[in-house]
């Protein structure tokens, strides 16, 4: 197409230009909507930034408070632990000591051997004579009803 062709004339140049002028307001009307729209955009961008920022903070503060609740609670189950186990050891070294008093008292007394002072021979008895034993015998349980 040669530009020789078109034809040329005034009314159908005004329509053309017409036309591309309108076409070309419309652009810069929608251009600066956009600039609008793209400013809002990064005002929210920075709004939302700093609310992670914030939220990041908040949550690392929160974690660090948590650390240190566990951190206190850890060592207070330690003490425990350690003082309950000192007083379990406590109670077994008693029960040791009571269990080897018990021992001690019920085992048998050691006859003591005591020398026999030399009695004359019309004191001395007989081995067939023993002496009786005179033990005492348990009184029966009463039956009341």
């Amino acid at each position: 197409m040669d530009l020789s062709q078109i034809a040329v004339d005034i009314p159908t140049l005004k329509l053309c230009l017409s036309v591309v002028g309108g076409l070309l307001a419309l652009s810069m009307v929608r251009i600066l909507f956009l600039l609008r729209s793209n400013a809002r955009l990064r005002e929210s961008t920075a709004k939302m930034e700093q609310q992670v920022l914030n939220q990041q903070q908040a949550l690392l503060s929160v974690r660090s408070d948590s650390n240190a609740w566990r951190g206190d609670l850890q060592r207070m189950f330690d003490s425990f632990r350690a003082e309950f186990s000192k007083r379990l050891d406590e109670s077994e070294q008693r029960y040791q000591n009571i269990q080897q008093r018990s021992e001690i008292i019920s085992k048998p007394a050691k006859p003591f051997a005591m020398s026999t002072p030399s009695m004359p021979p019309s004191f001395a008895m007989a081995r067939d004579e023993e002496p009786e034993d005179k033990s005492v015998l348990p009184v029966p349980a009463l039956n009341i009803s």
